[in-house]
């Protein structure tokens, strides 16, 4: 583990979710506690996991790491609500997502933190890769061209151009995040809808190196379907409804708002291409 070499700084609160897998909750542990940054707070909530090997496994950390705070949940909140919950907790100014089955290079809170040098950058991300653990097959994604030197309008439509589900898990300024705090609506594509919401307020910045990757565990990609949701008119209209509303509450012009709808509506139909039509030939 690398020792934390940065000790100011503003805090960064980091909320690890984390059910009945053991092994990934400790690396993910072990690679948040040797960031260089040093000046975080990390939550861990195991989600009522069956048995207590995922507190066992992390419990040597927690133990002499005193920034380490661990929940154990008495019922499953689902995925959602153990999100909500890590949030909740948080303190620092900045917030970020720690899954238990990715991988983060030890500077990446650090070069994260240095991406917020202007006022209106509301998450920082870095370029990442996919690691397919079960054939060790890596990809490298692309990534939306982002520009925090350019206008809202531009960035929101380069998102949605090429939509990154990634930046969920960027580092976030926590009091941009408050509409998660209440949120109750959960669809297909929430991730997408997220990033959309954070970029009607302000910009993203993605730092160029590889600094994080991302853990999937069976031999390919599969889009995570919100429970019961198999139909397609229910998998894709409350994303293209919800991203409508935050791009109509938003201060972008009326023209950029058509701009962006249309867009979005295009994102939506090569949405349905992709995960409806392609993959299932």
């Amino acid at each position: 583990m690398t020792a934390a070499a940065v000790v100011d700084g503003p805090l960064v609160s980091v909320g690890i979710p984390t059910y009945n897998r053991p092994e990934g909750a400790r690396r993910t542990l072990q690679a948040i506690a040797g960031q260089t940054y040093g000046n975080l707070e990390i939550i861990v909530s195991d989600n009522a996991s069956p048995d207590q090997r995922t507190e066992q496994a992390v419990a040597e950390i927690v133990a002499r790491d005193r920034r380490v705070r661990f929940f154990r949940q008495s019922t499953n909140l689902g995925s959602s609500g153990n999100f909500q919950f890590l949030l909740g907790q948080a303190t620092g100014r900045y917030f970020m997502w720690a899954a238990d089955d990715d991988e983060w290079d030890a500077s990446f809170v650090q070069r994260c933190v240095a991406g917020f040098d202007r006022a209106d950058v509301v998450s920082v991300m870095s370029r990442f890769r996919t690691l397919y653990r079960a054939s060790g097959r890596v990809e490298e994604p692309p990534v939306p061209r982002l520009d925090p030197a350019r206008s809202k309008a531009y960035n929101l439509s380069a998102f949605l151009r090429t939509p990154m589900p990634t930046l969920l898990y960027a580092l976030h300024r926590r009091d941009c995040l408050d509409f998660f705090r209440t949120e109750t609506r959960w669809f297909d594509f929430y991730d997408c809808y997220f990033s959309l919401r954070l970029l009607t307020v302000g910009k993203i910045r993605i730092v160029p190196e590889v600094l994080y990757t991302a853990g999937v565990d069976s031999a390919d990609y599969v889009v995570k379907r919100v429970a019961g949701n198999r139909w397609v008119k229910l998998t894709y209209l409350p994303f293209l409804l919800a991203g409508r509303e935050s791009i109509a509450a938003s201060d972008l012009s009326s023209a950029e708002k058509a701009v962006a709808v249309g867009t979005l509506g295009f994102t939506v139909v090569r949405l349905f291409l992709t995960h409806e039509i392609r993959n299932r030939r």
